[in-house]
């Protein structure tokens, strides 16, 4: 039986006692209505009876025609107290027959005693008899209403008893009203606690179980309703998290066992290919100058050539060397100021470059702090930084920015450059590794920088895109997750305006903010 019906079979059986108590009530006080009418009519019979009487009385000392018509009315009047009596049963029915043949009686005798009053002669011996027969029937008269009083009174009696007794019902069928209503509750609540209330007791025990790491832990609930179905859901549930932590469990030693053999591929790539490679580079380099004399100009370009690329191989491999630690590396997040690490940096950059004329102009934004792995930040930025130093070498007027944009309460922190820039239609191949957009005789480089900046960023549970256009530069923009806009007015140095508008150059020259179309949020 499912929950739902068990609740309807409460309800019913809570409305079908209602019900019932309703029903006994209302039974209960048409007995008491009807006693009250009973007595009610018990004491005006009893009311006009002694009317009677006393027109009785006053027509036996007068005989006038006054008590005459008082005793019709009252006789009327009696009359249909009786017929509208309330219908009894047992002795008061009897009482009230015996009423009713009593009062035509004392009706009867009443007109024979006023037409013997009426009819009386002058004689003496006549009259003396009509005395006595007037005294016989003025007796009797008396006899009988006196008896007709005391039915009525007995009347009263058991109507009085009868309202008594209906009170006692009225009692007794709320004590059993309430009785069947704490019954029904008691039963309710029984088949609630077996039912429900045990049956989710043991699923929460069950769920303690599993939060405790007891995977294998089944419930055994065999009824049919919606309870014992979810049971069984559950432990077909635990089943298909045992099967899912036994497959993550055997895919974690696998993978175990391949950042072992990465790790032996990386000191075999950092220690016995690195070998051949210097002896490759080496000879090539002692070729050239012991014996570049014997050679001609096409055997030192092969040389030459083999030496190079030597040394890209190398480079190659100390880019992949990075690849793999950014991914294994633990991560130690804190607070970071990036612009710190970009200034540094560009520091380093205008230091290294190999054009002292070369002039670039640096606009960096104060107080952009993140919460990030500083060393892997670090990496990124030099990364971003490089790429945009190494794009604008043939642009004139060189600016690269590092700022930060606020965007759905977020922050975006961006990198940007008036250099090349690309065609957008190729930027789902810029962060693969060895992917690159422009030749090496053009821009050099192995291709693998942004790779490194995207894994790191998605180390961080952050992102990267970039807009761009041919001859217009690009702009990287980065998030981490959960970075709220950390810049704050005083922060800066002039204690207001926009942030970044007034940031000063590596070398320390005042420099102007990069307004170009595409420096924009996503």
């Amino acid at each position: 039986m499912k929950v739902s019906t068990k609740g309807w079979l409460v309800t019913a059986t809570g409305l079908l006692s209602i019900g019932l108590i309703g029903v006994m009530i209302w039974w209960a006080n048409a007995e008491v209505e009807d006693a009250e009418r009973q007595r009610s009519q018990s004491a005006d019979i009893s009311r006009v009876l002694n009317d009677l009487r006393l027109v009785t009385f006053e027509f036996i000392l007068h005989r006038g025609e006054r008590p005459r018509l008082q005793e019709r009315n009252a006789q009327e009047h009696l009359q249909r107290l009786l017929a509208d009596h309330p219908l009894v049963y047992g002795e008061p029915a009897e009482w009230l027959s015996e009423l009713k043949s009593n009062s035509a009686a004392v009706h009867r005798i009443f007109e024979e005693l006023a037409a013997s009053a009426v009819s009386r002669v002058m004689d003496e011996d006549a009259a003396e008899a009509a005395r006595r027969s007037e005294a016989l029937l003025s007796s009797r008269l008396l006899m009988l209403q006196q008896e007709c009083l005391a039915d009525a009174f007995r009347l009263n009696d058991a109507a009085n008893v009868r309202i008594t007794e209906a009170q006692r019902g009225v009692v007794l069928v709320i004590a059993v009203g309430l009785s069947l209503i704490a019954l029904a509750m008691c039963g309710a609540a029984l088949l609630l606690h077996r039912e429900v209330l045990t049956p989710i007791a043991r699923l929460q025990e069950a769920t303690r179980e599993v939060a405790a790491g007891n995977w294998k832990f089944q419930i055994n609930i065999g009824a049919n309703d919606e309870i014992g179905e979810m049971s069984r859901n559950f432990n077909a549930m635990t089943q298909a998290l045992c099967d899912s932590f036994g497959e993550i469990q055997r895919k974690n030693e696998e993978l175990a066992a391949l950042n072992m053999e990465i790790e032996a591929f990386s000191y075999s790539v950092s220690h016995d290919l690195r070998a051949p490679l210097r002896a490759m580079d080496g000879f090539s380099l002692a070729l050239l100058e012991d014996y570049g004399e014997r050679l001609d100009d096409e055997g030192q370009d092969c040389l030459k050539r083999i030496r190079a690329a030597s040394q890209r191989m190398g480079r190659l491999i100390d880019e992949l060397l990075g690849l793999s630690r950014v991914t294994r590396t633990e991560l130690t997040i804190r607070s970071v100021d990036l612009s710190a690490i970009a200034r540094e940096i560009a520091e380093l950059l205008q230091r290294q470059q190999p054009q002292p004329q070369r002039q670039v102009q640096w606009v960096i934004d104060d107080g952009i702090y993140v919460q990030a792995d500083r060393s892997l930040m670090q990496i990124a930025m030099q990364n971003l930084l490089e790429n945009a130093w190494k794009f604008t070498a043939k642009t004139e007027n060189a600016v690269i920015r590092v700022g930060a944009v606020e965007h759905d309460g977020n922050m975006d922190c961006f990198v940007a450059d008036n250099g090349v820039g690309f065609d957008m239609a190729y930027a789902d191949r810029l962060f693969g590794a060895f992917q690159r957009l422009h030749h090496e005789t053009e821009f050099s480089g192995t291709g693998i920088g942004l790779a490194i900046v995207q894994r790191i960023l998605r180390r961080h549970e952050g992102r990267i895109w970039v807009h761009a256009s041919p001859g217009h530069g690009a702009t990287f923009f980065f998030s981490l997750k959960g970075q709220a806009h950390a810049r704050a007015e005083q922060d800066h140095p002039a204690g207001g305006g926009q942030p970044g508008r007034r940031d000063a150059d590596a070398s320390g020259v005042q420099a102007q903010p990069l307004d170009e179309p595409h420096l924009r949020s996503a």
